[in-house]
């Protein structure tokens, strides 16, 4: 690729970004691109796709596998549907993640990623506060999520498919 490819793209990589494009290529999330918008926690709801931050914490337990992002602790977003709200109560154990009770489905925490190092999930009863939403993606059991991050506050927005593989359709497919 030409020097100048190369710069005309990382510019337009940059300007997608200020205009609220972003770019999924995990499996947590269909694979594509998505627009970000301004998060309102007063009409936020269960399935609700949304980029938020981990905490300082979790981000340095989690910075091999979310590096060079513009999250605290140089992390990237974690692009997943909410599963869990103010108020609700979510448990995880070895069998996995219940919100209310109801389990989510690929929910059981890992203790190795596939290298074999320990992941250190959230194992326990978490009430979540004001302000506090638990992400869970449940289209495969390796996401990095709330099993690992714990609750998230730093909600940066709300995202809308635009072009996901097989075509665009609405954020409630998943």
């Amino acid at each position: 690729m030409a020097v100048g490819t190369g710069v005309g793209l990382a510019v337009l990589a940059v300007a997608a970004w200020a205009f609220g494009v972003r770019v999924n290529y995990t499996s947590s999330l269909p694979r594509g691109l998505y627009l970000a918008s301004a998060f309102d926690p007063a009409s936020a709801e269960p399935g609700q796709i949304v980029a938020a931050c981990p905490s300082a914490d979790a981000a340095a337990a989690l910075a091999p596998y979310l590096a060079n992002g513009p999250c605290p602790g140089g992390v990237v977003e974690l692009g997943k549907p909410l599963a869990g709200l103010p108020g609700d109560t979510v448990v995880v154990d070895s069998a996995g993640v219940r919100v209310g009770g109801t389990p989510l489905p690929n929910s059981a925490p890992l203790f190795r990623d596939r290298a074999g190092t320990p992941l250190r999930p959230r194992l326990g009863r978490h009430v979540l506060g004001k302000g506090e939403y638990w992400l869970h993606s449940g289209r495969v059991p390796t996401s990095v999520d709330s099993r690992y991050a714990g609750p998230v506050s730093d909600v940066r927005g709300v995202l809308q498919p635009l072009w996901i593989e097989g075509g665009v359709r609405d954020a409630t497919d998943n």
